[in-house]
């Protein structure tokens, strides 16, 4: 992506999807559990230091399909999918796992065929263009004969009234209008729960030209548009679908035109995933995929559970929480092993409400800022096996800020006499902005962060000689506490995005649907809305990192901490294992399939 043309001619082409699809059937399988994963090399182990990099991902092995050989079985996978903490609603939940099942579920406009490489292919759509010289209009065509689901034909029993309404009927312009707007909507009594409609509100006008094409043109130029169409959370779902009070909250809703259809959802104990004999195909239908017949996703989110159930093959694939060194002892144990160091987008931050005293002092938020010892963190939550982070999560190689350059930043800085520094100059501020009593909310999970607390709280006492008390809060607290103005001082773990304007536009601009800090910076406006409208890649980067340097000078809102690399491995008979570095991408388990003549298969349970 080094072209700074890059996105102009990527958006102002029209794309046939025969050109750009013919990768689908060589692509892989993402994780549809808590998919805590993201860019690697096979056959690598990470190094336990803040320094340690993943390299690029190795290309993948392009495997010779045999359907009728290969057809069959069911992944068995860990992870949070069953956790349940959320609304099932698509365009209402911000819950990684959630949306990782309708991420199998559900299609979208378009999709991410590779997230490193930013590259965005059809998914519902036929092809794309921009016909208007201002870049403003998109045309989007819609492939023809995709079908809503229909689950009893597979699971057998009478379908469900959900099913009734909708199942085996065509998807239209229609539909996707109504995804879109239904998010625009102003007077939804779920508006507040809309987290993504800062995209589509940048829509002007959506036209249905006919049932297979729609005109949209948006409102100013927007760089990032076609990301919205692609984004974690861009599903298309049917009107009939969605009760009088806005909402599709139950499972027998879960009804889309992707390639797994929802099975059944054992809170806390699994998620399971059927595949969809009708789905169709992203242009390919000969392939016959999904290859499997379907996915578990199992809750088990302990090292030594998930070792135990890994080594005797009821878990096909495998990922350590915090502890890596199972996971490393598995790999000398199990050399035939597929292996794969790489990061994820989440990471662990501390957010400010900057309107509420004492933490509308800067100088408050920036003693806090140097005062925390992000080593420490790494070392304490996953042995060393991680980055520092910056205001845009690392993996995002293409924007966030080189970890060289962020590591010279004070707060990242490594050396002891840096690190002595900054504490220094920590408690200088601190006792310049008066030597306030502190008062943290800690989230209840990852496990690792509430056992942080108290490590915490010393190294504020210890660093700034401050007075610290702390809580524990449940997510769903914080959430109310964010929105009640009760929490000015949290510390918890969030999920990542794919564009740099999803790190930062919402979260930083005065009218930002997310900015839960109550941040008015008009310097900071101009410029994210100046990254919103560039086009040349190499500019919006130049942009994007000048954001970020401005918000680790002059605004400190947020405080970015740490993001794991994350060691996995699989058994050699998935094949098109392929994790990303993002929840929601379990639509590429279209492309697993489960080697039978694999000489490790026999052992399986």
């Amino acid at each position: 992506m080094a072209d700074s043309d890059y996105w102009r001619r990527f958006w102002t082409r029209r794309m046939s999807r025969r050109r750009v699809l013919r990768a689908a059937a060589l692509g892989g399988a993402g994780l549809a559990a808590a998919a805590v994963v993201g860019c690697g090399q096979e056959e690598k182990e990470a190094t336990p230091t803040a320094l340690a990099s993943p390299t690029p991902p190795a290309t993948p092995t392009p495997y010779v399909y045999e359907p009728a050989a290969y057809r069959g079985g069911t992944l068995h996978l860990p992870g949070l999918e069953a956790f349940g903490a959320d609304t099932l609603d698509p365009h209402h939940t911000e819950f990684g796992p959630v949306f990782s099942s309708h991420s199998a579920v559900f299609s979208k406009v378009l999709r991410y065929e590779d997230i490193e490489r930013g590259v965005i292919v059809p998914d519902l759509a036929e092809s794309w263009e921009t016909p208007d010289p201002d870049g403003l209009t998109y045309i989007i065509r819609l492939r023809s004969g995709v079908r809503f689901q229909q689950p009893s034909t597979v699971l057998g029993g009478s379908p469900t009234a959900e099913e009734k309404a909708v199942g085996g009927r065509e998807l239209t312009a229609e539909d996707v209008k109504y995804s879109f707007e239904r998010q625009m909507n102003e007077e939804s009594p779920r508006r507040a729960l809309f987290k993504h409609a800062h995209h589509y509100e940048t829509i002007d006008t959506i036209e249905v030209v006919d049932p297979l094409t729609l005109k949209i043109r948006t409102k100013r130029p927007t760089a990032p548009f076609l990301h919205f169409l692609a984004d974690s959370n861009a599903f298309i779902i049917a009107k009939e679908l969605v009760d009088d009070t806005d909402q599709m909250n139950q499972p027998e809703a879960m009804l889309g035109t992707g390639p797994f259809m929802w099975d059944e959802l054992k809170p806390l104990v699994k998620s399971s995933f059927v595949r969809n004999p009708d789905w169709f195909g992203w242009d390919e239908p000969e392939l016959g995929r999904p290859y499997i017949d379907g996915y578990q996703s199992h809750f088990i989110y302990d090292d030594a559970a998930i070792e135990a159930v890994f080594r005797t093959k009821k878990l096909d694939v495998a990922f350590q929480v915090n502890n890596p060194e199972w996971v490393t002892k598995l790999r000398e144990d199990e050399p035939d092993l597929i292996s794969y160091d790489m990061g994820f987008a989440a990471w662990v931050k501390a957010t400010f409400m900057v309107d509420q005293p004492p933490y509308n002092d800067i100088r408050l938020r920036r003693a806090i800022h140097l005062a925390s010892d992000r080593q420490q963190m790494l070392d304490a939550f996953w042995q060393g096996y991680g980055k520092m982070q910056g205001p845009v999560g690392w993996v995002l190689k293409q924007w966030a800020l080189p970890q060289e350059e962020l590591l010279k930043k004070p707060g990242y800085r490594l050396s002891k006499e840096e690190r002595e520094e900054d504490e220094q100059e920590a408690r200088r501020l601190y006792e310049a902005a008066g030597s306030p009593d502190l008062k943290i909310t800690f989230a209840d999970n990852p496990p690792y962060i509430p056992q942080f607390a108290p490590q915490y709280k010393r190294q504020l006492e210890k660093v700034l000689g401050a007075k610290v008390e702390y809580d524990i809060w449940t997510y769903a607290q914080l959430a109310e506490g964010g929105l009640r103005g009760t929490v000015p001082f949290a510390f918890a773990y969030d999920n990542g995005w794919i564009d740099l304007d999803d790190w930062l536009y919402p979260y930083f601009h005065t009218g930002g649907p997310k900015n839960s800090f109550h941040l008015s910076d008009l310097t900071l406006d101009s410029m994210l809305e100046a990254q919103r409208e560039e086009f040349d890649f190499e500019e919006r980067q130049r942009l994007g990192y000048e954001i970020q340097h401005y918000l680790l000078d002059n605004v400190l809102a947020r405080l970015d901490f740490v993001s794991a690399i994350w060691l996995w491995v699989a058994w050699p008979y998935y094949r098109n294992f392929r994790p990303t570095p993002f929840f929601g991408n379990s639509f590429l388990m279209a492309n697993a399939w489960l080697d039978q003549s694999n000489s490790v298969w026999g052992s399986r349970p």
